[in-house]
C-alpha cells in the first residue's frame, strides 16, 4: 500500500488531535469516565484492498507512537493490533462482502450512517473495553468498566463524525 498524502495527514492529524486536544481535556473527577481514543479510526477507515499484514505494521507504529505520548506502556499498541486483526470480523458481521467496494475508504459518506455507527461503534466499543480491562487488570467493577467503554465509544463516535464532516469531502 502506497500511503497517499491524505493518509499521512490523517495519521499525523489523529495522533496530534488525540494527544494535544482530547487527552488535554480535564474534567476533574469525571476525567476517569472521559478518555476517548480515536486513533483506531485510521486503521478502520482503510480500504478493504489493504492487506491485514500492511495494516498490522501501520497499527504497530500508530500504537507505539500513541503509547509513548500517553505513557500507556504498550496498551494502545496491543489493542490496536487486536482491532486491526479483527477488522474484517467486525465489518462482515454487519454487511456482506459484496456490499462494500474494495477500493473505497470506509467513512460515513461511503458506507452510510447506519453501517458507520454499527461498524465503528462496535469496533471502538471493543477497543475501549479491552483497553480499560487490561488497564485495570480485573473484572471487578464490571458495570463501571462497561459504562466507561460505552461513554468513551459514544464520545469517540461524536468526535469522528465531526472530523469526517469537516475534513472528508462528500462525493
Amino acid at each position: 500500500m502506497i500511503l497517499e498524502f491524505k493518509n499521512i495527514a490523517w495519521f499525523l492529524g489523529l495522533i496530534i488531535f488525540q494527544i494535544f486536544v482530547i487527552d488535554a481535556i480535564d474534567l476533574g473527577t469525571y476525567s476517569y469516565f472521559f478518555s476517548p481514543i480515536i486513533i483506531a479510526f485510521f486503521i478502520l477507515k482503510q480500504r478493504l484492498s489493504t492487506t491485514v499484514f500492511q495494516l498490522l505494521i501501520i497499527a504497530f507504529f500508530l500504537g507505539m507512537i500513541t503509547d509513548i505520548f500517553r505513557n500507556t506502556l504498550g496498551l494502545n499498541t496491543f489493542v490496536l493490533l487486536m482491532i486491526t486483526y479483527l477488522k474484517p470480523t467486525f465489518l462482515y458481521s454487519i454487511t456482506s462482502t459484496e456490499d462494500i467496494e474494495k477500493d473505497v475508504e470506509l467513512n460515513i459518506f461511503n458506507i452510510g450512517i447506519l453501517r458507520f455507527l454499527l461498524f465503528f461503534g462496535s469496533s471502538l466499543f471493543f477497543y475501549h473495553l479491552l483497553f480499560f480491562l487490561i488497564e485495570q487488570f480485573s473484572f471487578q467493577n464490571l458495570f463501571t468498566l462497561l459504562l466507561r467503554s460505552l461513554i468513551n465509544t459514544i464520545s469517540s463516535l461524536m468526535v469522528l463524525l465531526f472530523l469526517q464532516y469537516v475534513f472528508i469531502s462528500r462525493k
